[in-house]
């Protein structure tokens, strides 16, 4: 048999890239570099005569995950031939993953974690995209390496430890007093912690304003 020498053979090379073009400029809101994890193209191939045409259609709204591709290839205004694609498609994004094993209630700091590519669709919600994110804070939990660091794990580091002796300011309409105390309970900018006042020997609560100072105001 002669061959068609005006014949056109579509592969599944050429599906894939198909696929992946006409997907990806449809998933303008999607974050992070965007692939085909896996492809089936039916049929693989097909061969077809010069001057045909084709008409490509995408089944319901393109998303992560599983999408159809139906290509239908024309000549003389008549369907000759039709190929359905489907690919499983993944956006990858860079979030910060543990680079050692961390302990609960360490710092982190900057040679602790790494940006890493991760699946959009197997991250949690509060995976953290940035190194500043959680620079100088500490952890809640223990932490593997290459496990992804989350929002709810981090927290503020407290200033004033248990047993410090810090000072305590006393504020009301007109007068401020200040006394010695000593810190009863850890504790963050803003949060309220038990005192003991050095002079009466009170325990009182105050407003931890910075590294050596409480409030209390009347």
């Amino acid at each position: 048999m002669t061959p068609n020498l005006w014949a056109k053979t579509y592969d599944q090379a050429f599906f894939h890239k198909l696929f992946l073009k006409e997907v990806s400029e449809r998933l303008t809101w999607v974050k992070g570099e965007i692939k085909l994890e896996r492809l089936i193209v039916e049929p693989e191939r097909v061969e077809l005569p010069d001057g045909t045409s084709s008409v490509v259609r995408l089944k319901g709204r393109p998303k992560l995950g599983l999408n159809t591709m139906l290509v239908d290839f024309y000549r003389k205004e008549r369907v000759i031939a039709r190929v359905r694609v489907m690919g499983f498609v993944e956006a990858y994004v860079p979030v910060l993953v543990a680079k050692r094993p961390l302990g609960r209630h360490e710092v982190i700091d900057a040679v602790d974690v790494a940006l890493e590519k991760r699946p959009v669709s197997r991250l949690p919600q509060d995976a953290l995209t940035s190194l500043a994110d959680a620079l100088g804070k500490r952890l809640k939990v223990s932490v593997r390496p290459g496990q992804v660091i989350r929002a709810y794990a981090l927290e503020v580091p407290p200033v004033v430890k248990r047993g410090k002796i810090v000072r305590i300011v006393a504020k009301g309409p007109n007068f401020t007093v200040t006394a010695l105390g000593e810190a009863r309970q850890d504790g963050c900018p803003g949060e309220i912690i038990r005192v003991r006042n050095l002079s009466s020997k009170r325990e009182i609560f105050a407003q931890v304003v910075d590294a050596g100072t409480v409030e209390v105001k009347f």
